[in-house]
């Protein structure tokens, strides 16, 4: 009797074995990836919360007029940060790099319009220093997560 006829020849891995693995993986990296996509989330709703709370802090104190117009301009920046912060759910990586450089121009327009003698360049550094860590260091992460859900 044949040595291949009491062990039979083990079945080879079925085609939708490999592929049900391999979509495991991948959704693995990308659940790995999804960390540092809700920090940057998370950073550009708060950035919007601080964005409200400073304008509002800045036009209580200044003694600013409150029209419609600087409403408007507030209910725009604001919006567009929590836009961002939605936005990440889809394509993370074109959402914090534009909520990082929108930040970083509010900030340049901020020590530009304000006559305080410069400043405006160190008003809420640290927070500001920590909203822009939060979102470079989500870039990378992003942009491995998006090349995962495009090659999918």
């Amino acid at each position: 009797m044949s040595e291949y006829q009491n062990n039979p020849e083990p079945d080879a891995p079925k085609e939708n074995e490999i592929a049900d693995y391999y979509e495991g993986v991948k959704k693995l990296e990308m659940d790995g990836h999804e960390t540092g996509i809700k920090k940057a989330r998370n950073a550009l709703f708060i950035t919007a919360g601080l964005l409200l709370l400073g304008e509002i802090i800045a036009i209580s104190t200044s003694g600013a007029e409150v029209t419609p117009l600087v409403i408007g301009i507030i209910a725009a920046e604001v919006g567009v940060f929590i836009g961002l912060a939605f936005w990440t759910k889809t394509k993370p990586y074109a959402a914090i790099i534009t909520g990082l450089i929108l930040f970083i121009l509010l900030w340049i327009v901020a020590i530009i319009v304000n006559d305080d003698g410069g400043q405006s360049i160190y008003k809420g550094i640290l927070v500001k220093a920590i909203i822009i860590y939060t979102l470079v260091s989500a870039l990378k992460p992003a942009k491995e997560w998006e090349n995962l859900k495009k090659n999918s």
